[in-house]
């Protein structure tokens, strides 16, 4: 008869416990907040290049040299048209010098080799370039080949120069050269090059390279 008691009593105290446990898991307040229509966009980061309503427009100068002095300038207005901030970087791109041969008997007496298919025109080496930013030269190089990466170079270890969206400044590019930089050697060369504006979109990064 004790034991059956026992027994009762064992179940008793196991429903308590179990009914205590079940209470202590139901006893807790819970507040919830559902943060819904979660998405990812990536911003975007673009630049107008224009000069006088053309876009990325390039300039030609035929007949350097008519009035002595070699000179000009060009300027365009870059503007950030995304809605990311960004670096503005300017470098020089393809920049060649071509002899084009002997213009003529001027020219060979002063070059004798003007005639050498592989040689490079004389041009470039007596242009200096002047890059400016809102008006103020930033950076400079003579055109010579050899120099291609001198400015974008130079550019790159300038303070940054950061375009917020809608933002715009302007990049102007003038050259010159006395009239006793040169002699006959120039005669007939010609030189090309791109001018390269970029944007970057700032990172806590290295620097991208502007060569």
């Amino acid at each position: 008869m004790r034991n059956k008691k026992r027994l009762w009593v064992s179940i008793a105290v196991i429903s308590v416990v179990l009914a205590l446990g079940v209470g202590a898991t139901l006893a807790y307040f819970v507040a919830t907040r559902t943060a819904a229509s979660n998405r990812f966009q990536v911003g975007t980061l673009d630049l107008n290049v224009d000069s006088n309503g053309q876009v990325n427009e390039p300039f030609v100068i035929e007949n350097l040299g008519d009035n002595a002095n070699i000179s000009g300038t060009k300027t365009w207005t870059v503007k950030n048209t995304g809605s990311l901030p960004g670096r503005l970087l300017v470098r020089l791109q393809n920049l060649q010098n071509q002899e084009n041969g002997c213009a003529n008997d001027q020219e060979k007496t002063a070059e004798p080799n003007c005639d050498d298919p592989n040689k490079e025109g004389d041009l470039g080496g007596v242009i200096t370039a002047n890059v400016s930013l809102d008006g103020t030269d930033v950076v400079s190089s003579t055109l010579a080949t050899a120099n291609q990466s001198k400015i974008g170079n130079d550019w790159n270890a300038l303070a940054p120069v950061i375009l917020q969206p809608n933002e715009q400044r302007t990049v102007t590019v003038h050259w010159a050269t006395a009239e006793t930089g040169y002699g006959n050697e120039i005669q007939g060369d010609s030189l090309s090059y791109d001018l390269n504006v970029r944007l970057i979109q700032l990172i806590n990064g290295p620097t991208p390279a502007n060569q």
